[in-house]
């Protein structure tokens, strides 16, 4: 009865079954693996995040590079804000809507500037850019997070005019910091609080500070993980009820033809 499992097309597909299990197992695993990684990063950011803020000078060097312990430390650098180099990061979309990120360096008094983003302004129009808004005026106290700098991407070599004067596509420090006249502490500040506040000027808008990243993440990955391992178990599952309806189906002409002898 079972013979035709021996055809070209069921060998392929009890081939395609049996590849099936483990591949949808490892990919599953794979899911967990990220999962694990999702919880240990939202559980770095939720412990560095709320830590009493260290001076930035603490933590973070000129040309240096950021320890990953140090990601999303929260910390204070007190200075004054450099209008004149302030740029926009590009591509910085929020619920779906297009927009940007405010990155102005703060001169501190020791020297070193620290580039701090402000937050994000929603695109005015497809193609277009806000209007910078204004920086509290003198000496301004921040307290934010540590983040590392951004990869720019390959660039190809009429790229560069596709990016307008003063935007950005990543926050990549020492690229920007080559631009500047002074030295800059690596990585960046993710604003939170700034005293005193930036206030509104002309109906201009005032950056909006960038949310911490939830656990949604890890609500994603445990929800593949299962994906995975539910197909680990339809595909041979599948099989079986593939060849026992084949089955069935020859089996039904032998057994009319039984039938109609029975019934001579």
């Amino acid at each position: 009865m079972y013979r035709f499992l021996l055809r070209p097309r069921w060998v392929s597909l009890l081939l395609l079954a049996t590849l099936a299990v483990p591949g949808c197992a490892e990919l599953g695993r794979w899911q967990l693996h990220r999962l694990d990684h999702a919880r240990a990063r939202n559980e770095q950011i939720r412990v560095n995040s709320r830590a009493a803020p260290t001076d930035m000078a603490a933590v973070s060097a000129v040309g240096g590079t950021i320890p990953r312990d140090l990601v999303w430390r929260s910390l204070s650098v007190t200075g004054r804000y450099d209008n004149v180099h302030t740029l926009l990061v590009r591509n910085r979309s929020r619920d779906g809507a297009p927009g940007f990120h405010v990155l102005t360096p703060l001169l501190t008094e020791a020297g070193p500037a620290a580039l701090i983003d402000r937050g994000w302004l929603a695109a005015p129009e497809a193609g277009s850019a806000p209007a910078l808004p204004e920086t509290p005026v003198g000496t301004v106290r921040v307290t934010g997070l540590l983040r590392p700098t951004e990869t720019q991407p390959r660039r190809g070599p009429h790229d560069a005019a596709d990016t307008p004067a003063g935007q950005v596509v990543r926050i990549d420090v020492p690229r920007i910091s080559r631009t500047l006249a002074y030295p800059v502490y690596s990585g960046y500040v993710d604003l939170r609080t700034q005293q005193p506040p930036a206030s509104v000027v002309d109906g201009a808008s005032v950056p909006d500070p960038n949310p911490l990243p939830g656990s949604e993440t890890e609500l994603l990955h445990l929800a593949y993980a299962w994906q995975w391992f539910v197909f680990a178990g339809i595909a041979p599952l599948g099989f079986v009820l593939l060849v026992r309806r084949e089955a069935a189906e020859l089996a039904r002409p032998r057994a009319v033809g039984r039938s109609a002898l029975t019934g001579a």
